[in-house]
């Protein structure tokens, strides 16, 4: 039997171990058919990866994948073969008769006379990743059992009898009983959909469609030159426009294979021989070296998912438009901005991103209480499945003056720069970011970035969401703490039709900062909501995989609190 599904589907709904329902029947995968490998940078998907199971790694709970990854285990990444698909097998091999209701192992014609069979819909699972089917008793004397209330999708509901001398069985599955994967306590049962059975954790990067767009921005000062890019506002199209420094054109030197001692003799050359630019000191240095290298790689980030062209909202407009239009550009969009605590919103119609699962949990517990199962590849390999999509994304970049003058009034910074680029600079040096499974007690720097970057833009694709009338899981999130920016973008497996953005961008974004300025800012669990973590799925989650961080560093207070980012008085 051939069934067509969507790269996407295939990747969310038809794992390894995981049960699907295929034409009325009950199926298990068993593996995907000689995967394709992607091309992926290597080395960003094993920091991502690390990021990502964060959370099982401060539980304990990671299987030792983390010790993996820095050990330099293989990591792959794989996508669905179109041509062979997906392997399934008929699974759980437990049917009952819609006759009579009972309960067998195999088909065929029922003693009752009914040939009609259906999967009961049950399963046994356990933490550690085992999945099996029910064990129902038969009668001793007559080697028969039925099931009562076989409606009901409850395990607590599920009698088992003899049909003939109706002698009681066994009620539910046997919950609590030993796994008999790893004899451990804690056996459960339930429905096999349900997402205690099979929870897939997945995590996204930015990967460049084309590498040869990421060789030429290390071939160019790469990361370095990117983060002056970022620092002074992107205010070129691409980093490679900037002027170069000296620190850039030896990174060039060495890129191309020089050794450093010849890339900075070569250097020292050009100087003397007039390119005095070359010697202009780089305001990257006043980075703190222990900040410096991720800001560097986020930068680098930045860059790479805005390589092929952004628009942004103050340069508006670009090409001949309406007098209407115009006049909303020019009288309405920079006041929204600003008021927004923004420095600006660009548009980028072809944001590369890389959409990975790379492991389940079994049981339904808070992320990182469960132990996280790994997929494994060849030769043993880490392996994450994967697909690479283009889709559209906006930009939002917090204004640093804003952000480094809110951190000041909290005491998290000694003091709060007027300069863009030194303000940039101060927040970096000041902020340690939390990893995503730490629990922050005292706020710091760091932490209070993260959340309100985070809150501003789980409350951003909410807005978003009810203006473009779609539904907000088809929306997700992509954070860049260290530059005070994320890029909410249309998920591929997601409701939103391409140029959704784009539409927004142009004609509603002042309507769209406004409301989040202006909507609603209670939640409707208050004062519960506000008492505690100041976030719930009522006001500021969203699902999976649209929260990059597991819906933790939330809350409405860093927003609009007695000191929060967007209170009107404040601005």
């Amino acid at each position: 039997m051939r069934e067509t599904r969507s790269p996407s589907q295939v990747l969310f709904s038809h794992l390894p171990a995981q049960t699907t329902d295929i034409k009325s029947r009950i199926w298990k995968v068993q593996s995907w058919l000689n995967p394709l490998t992607l091309r992926v940078d290597t080395d960003g998907v094993r920091q991502r990866l690390l990021s990502a199971i964060d959370p099982w790694r401060s539980h304990g709970n990671d299987n030792g994948l983390a010790n993996q990854l820095h050990q330099g285990k293989t990591v792959e990444v794989v996508g669905v073969n179109p041509e062979q698909g997906v392997k399934v097998d008929a699974w759980p091999n437990v049917w009952r008769c819609q006759s009579c209701r009972r309960v067998t192992n195999f088909k065929g014609r029922c003693v009752c006379g009914n040939k009609t069979w259906v999967q009961l819909h049950f399963v046994g699972f356990h933490e550690c990743g085992y999945l099996g089917e029910p064990f129902i008793p038969k009668c001793p004397e007559h080697s028969q059992v039925f099931v009562k209330h076989s409606s009901s999708s409850s395990v607590r509901d599920l009698e088992f009898a003899c049909p003939i001398c109706h002698r009681a069985l066994q009620r539910g599955l046997g919950a609590g009983r030993p796994c008999p994967g790893c004899k451990q306590p804690g056996l459960t049962f339930n429905v096999h959909r349900a997402a205690s059975v099979y929870t897939p954790h997945t995590f996204t990067m930015v990967n460049p469609a084309r590498p040869e767009h990421l060789q030429a921005l290390l071939a160019d000062g790469g990361r370095e030159k990117s983060l002056r890019w970022v620092l002074s506002e992107m205010q070129t199209g691409r980093p490679e426009k900037l002027a170069p420094t000296r620190q850039s054109m030896i990174d060039s030197f060495v890129q191309q294979g020089l050794p450093l001692a010849a890339a900075e003799a070569a250097v020292q050359s050009a100087i003397d021989a007039g390119a005095g630019h070359l010697d202009k000191p780089v305001d990257v240095l006043d980075i703190s070296p222990l900040r410096r290298e991720e800001a560097e790689a986020t930068a680098l980030e930045v860059a790479l998912a805005t390589y092929e062209g952004r628009r942004t909202a103050s340069q508006l407009p670009g090409d001949p438009v309406g007098a209407n239009l115009r006049a909303i550009y020019e009288d309405k969009y920079v006041p929204a901005v600003l008021r927004a605590g923004l420095i600006d919103v660009d548009h980028v119609d072809r944001f590369p991103i890389l959409r990975g699962v790379f492991g389940y949990t079994r049981g339904g517990k808070p992320v990182g209480e469960s132990r996280l199962v790994a997929y494994q590849g060849r030769q043993q390999s880490i392996r994450v499945y994967a697909d690479t999509n283009e889709t559209e994304a906006l930009y939002l970049r917090l204004d640093p003056l804003r952000v480094a003058a809110w951190l000041h009034r909290r005491g998290l910074l000694k003091e709060a720069p007027t300069d863009p680029t030194k303000a940039r600079i101060a927040i970096i040096n000041a902020a340690e970011f939390p990893g995503r499974g730490d629990d922050v007690a005292v706020p710091t720097a760091g932490s209070a970035v993260l959340s309100l970057l985070h809150t501003y833009a789980h409350r951003f694709i909410r807005q978003l969401a009810v203006l473009a009338g779609v539904d907000r899981e088809s929306l997700a999130e992509y954070l860049v703490p260290h530059h005070l920016g994320v890029f909410i973008y249309a998920t591929p497996r997601g409701q939103f039709v391409l140029g959704g953005l784009q539409s927004v961008f142009e004609t509603d974004l002042d309507r769209l900062l406004d409301l989040q300025v202006d909507a609603e800012t209670r939640c409707p669990l208050d004062p519960g909501c506000d008492r505690s973590t100041g976030a719930c799925l009522a006001c500021l989650h969203v699902g999976e995989p649209s929260c990059s961080h597991y819906n933790k560093f939330l809350d409405r207070k860093t927003l609009f609190g007695s000191n929060g980012y967007l209170r009107k008085e404040l601005s």
